[in-house]
This record gives C-alpha cells, sequence and structure tokens, in this order.
C-alpha cells in the first residue's frame, strides 16, 4: 500500500558524520510504502536541483548530499503533519522496518535503513542505521570492471 503523506515542499535538516549539517534542503511527496512489515518513506529532492542560481543553498546542499550520501548520519523533518501520519503508520504494523529512499532524479535516489524517533520540539528524526542501495554504485563498479579489464588484457 502506499500513502500519501504530504505533497507539498517541506524544510529537511540533514547531518552528517564528521559535523557537517545542511539545512537549505526542501523535501515534497513523501511517501510511505508499506509492505508487510517494510515501511519506506520515499522523499522527492529533485526540486532542488531545479534552479537557475546554481549558488542557491537549495541547490549546494543537493549536491553535497549527492556526493556524500554515504555519510548521512540523520534527517529531520520538522512538518508536524508528516509526523503524525508516520506515527501512526508505524503504530499499526507490528514490529516495523523502516527505511528511507531519497530520490534526486538523473543522480540516483540513495536507500537507508532508519529508525525513527519523535523529536521534543516537533516533527521526525529519521537516524541512518545502514546505506542499503546507492544507484550509481553498479555504475562505478561496472566501468571499474571495465577500465580494470583493459588496463589487463
Amino acid at each position: 500500500m502506499r500513502y500519501s503523506l504530504r505533497k507539498t515542499p517541506s524544510h529537511l535538516h540533514l547531518a552528517y558524520k564528521y559535523g557537517e549539517a545542511s539545512d537549505g534542503l526542501l523535501g515534497r511527496n513523501f511517501v510511505l510504502e508499506v509492505d508487510d512489515r517494510q515501511l519506506t518513506l520515499n522523499i522527492d529532492l529533485t526540486p532542488n536541483f531545479h534552479t537557475r542560481n546554481k549558488a542557491a543553498s537549495a541547490y549546494l546542499d543537493a549536491v553535497s548530499l549527492a556526493h556524500n550520501h554515504h555519510k548521512l548520519r540523520f534527517l529531520q523533518c520538522s512538518d508536524n503533519l508528516v509526523r503524525a501520519r508516520l506515527i501512526k503508520a508505524w503504530e499499526i504494523v507490528q514490529q516495523p522496518q523502516m527505511r528511507m529512499c531519497l530520490e534526486l532524479g538523473q543522480r540516483g535516489h540513495y536507500l537507508y535503513a532508519v529508525q525513527p524517533h519523535s523529536l521534543f520540539m516537533g516533527g521526525i528524526q529519521l537516524d541512518v542505521l545502514q546505506v542499503m542501495e546507492d544507484s550509481d554504485a553498479p555504475m562505478r563498479s561496472h566501468s571499474h570492471e571495465f577500465h580494470t579489464a583493459r588496463i589487463h588484457a
């Protein structure tokens, strides 16, 4: 089952390992997919790339995420509507497992195993437990194998 949690943009805060952070990203089309015990929150980040001003913080933070996705530590969404709907779905499923998929359009998508928790000030935080899928990984490993094969041939 697919549930739309929010279609309009919502402000996101991301934190990376080694203390890096970004506050300029907007997520939209928050969709929750429920498959048995598996909950997957999909967040569309492509609007951050749709700007003429390549010095805008949203664009720079989106590019930074594309390069540093493997360092992501947590994502916070201060939207109480997303929080309420996510908690409601979480409570319905017995022993739920949660994933988060960040969609970056042509720059790929990134799938993480996450642990949600409600923030005292409102909103929700999704702590990254593990990077599960990197949409660029097959292309990189394939091109590396091809390059290595050409060198050894």
